[in-house]
């Protein structure tokens, strides 16, 4: 009798990763998403149009990274949380739940197929607007925070599409809109904020550059969510 080949981690990340842009390629979530994403070139082009008749000039697109930040709430949700809740509701990837390997190389493997796609649009979309508006590419600083913002709130959408598959994406959006509302406020509790760190990160809004302090706490956010989705998808059951 011939022994069962068991495949290693790594090979079913990667191999649940290939399969998950496989169907999302087959899909519509990704022409929709990339229209979503396009929401800040279009809103750029709007505004350079109404103002070619007059002499103002922007000196830094604050409102048109805001937009950015918001689709923080979308995307992630539309992607991660939606892809990642239904793989556990329906089983799609049978042969790799039925095989004798690590449960999380499940949401390993989803999360490296789709948190690029995320950061693809959000920070593409942001670069174009910026052309757009101000004829020159955006900071480094600002492509850098909306990136961490993207793979902080893709963790944040995979765990909470593991304790609630059936309704990842609702809830990852009602998460991050309530996120977006505490990161509005002048208060300390904005600190929990992945949307508000995320502009401290990029440090549009002047006042001294800040990283370890956002960082530390997008880490600390959505490492809780990414431990949560880990622990929780290695108890589900077959």
């Amino acid at each position: 009798m011939s022994e069962r080949i068991v495949p290693t981690t790594s090979s079913t990340v990667w191999t649940l990763a290939a399969v998950t842009l496989k169907r999302l390629g087959r899909g519509k979530a990704l022409w929709i998403g990339a229209l979503i994403a396009a929401l800040p070139p279009i809103f750029a082009a709007v505004f350079s149009a109404t103002r070619l008749h007059t002499r103002h000039v922007t000196p830094a697109p604050d409102d048109l990274f805001n937009i950015s930040v918001s689709l923080l709430v979308i995307l992630p949700a539309m992607f991660v949380g939606a892809s990642i809740g239904e793989e556990i509701e329906e089983r799609t990837s049978t042969y790799l739940w039925s095989r004798p390997i690590a449960r999380g190389a499940v949401l390993a493997g989803k999360l490296c197929a789709l948190m690029p796609i995320v950061i693809l649009l959000i920070v593409g979309g942001w670069y174009a607007g910026v052309f757009i508006w101000a004829e020159a590419a955006p900071s480094l600083a600002s492509c850098i925070a909306l990136a961490a913002g993207c793979v902080a709130t893709s963790l944040v959408a995979a765990g909470i599409a593991t304790v609630v598959p059936k309704h990842g994406m609702a809830l990852t959006i009602g998460y991050m809109l309530v996120d977006l509302f505490i990161g509005a406020m002048p208060f300390s509790l904005n600190e929990l904020s992945v949307t508000n760190q995320t502009r401290e990160l990029a440090n549009l809004f002047g006042g001294q550059p800040a990283i370890a302090t956002p960082l530390i706490a997008m880490i600390a956010v959505s490492g809780v969510w990414a431990a949560v989705g880990f622990v929780r998808i290695r108890r589900l059951e077959v």
